[in-house]
């Protein structure tokens, strides 16, 4: 399987646990959310910063590029990919939800939960191997490590967080190949982050 296969694969994974997210909490608009999928979704950089800026902000680390913007109603999803995509870098996928009642631990929690879930079945299997404190936007968050291998024995590594944001939660998940991995890109990103 290609680097840009198995990137399109995680990508469309993750995407698919946020749509069935958004599907489980606005059952009454789904007609709405369909209609507003199809016209909100960004692949010009500027355009995806903007959707973006509308609940956080951040500085996009050298040598990527904002990819991919969603805005979904109930739910907005970056993706910042690298700019030369057979680099192999990690990815970073950010996901906006409206105010919950579930604080930032708890949604971490569920998203790792969600992504080992569906990984599982691409082949790409991860363990936590550490959960730390960081600081994003001035506030304590919580960061969740994992690591583990594709099929193929491709060492993986990923980070899970997630922070208040001007209207809701921000989840960010970077993923990616250990190779290719860099923590003081990925730090320095995080630091970046403001709303």
């Amino acid at each position: 399987m290609s680097k840009n296969t198995k990137n399109l694969l995680t990508i469309l994974i993750v995407a698919i646990v946020f749509c069935i997210i958004a599907v489980a909490a606005a059952i009454g608009g789904a007609g709405l959310l369909v209609n507003r999928f199809k016209d909100n979704i960004a692949s010009d950089p500027t355009k995806v910063q903007q959707m973006a800026d509308e609940f956080v902000h951040y500085q996009v680390p050298s040598g990527y590029t904002n990819q991919m913007g969603m805005d979904l109603v109930i739910y907005k999803m970056i993706l910042i990919n690298a700019s030369d995509l057979s680099s192999g870098k990690p990815m970073i996928f950010l996901a906006h939800f409206q105010s919950t009642d579930l604080t930032a631990d708890q949604m971490t929690q569920q998203m790792q939960q969600s992504v080992e879930q569906q990984s599982g079945s691409s082949g790409l299997k991860l363990k936590v191997v550490e959960n730390r404190k960081v600081t994003i936007n001035g506030q304590e968050a919580p960061l969740t490590v994992s690591e583990g291998a594709d099929s193929a024995g491709t060492a993986y590594r990923q980070w899970v967080t997630a922070f208040p944001g001007k209207t809701g939660f921000v989840i960010i998940l970077i993923q990616g190949k250990t190779s290719a991995w860099d923590d003081a890109v990925f730090n320095e990103f995080l630091a970046s982050i403001s709303s």
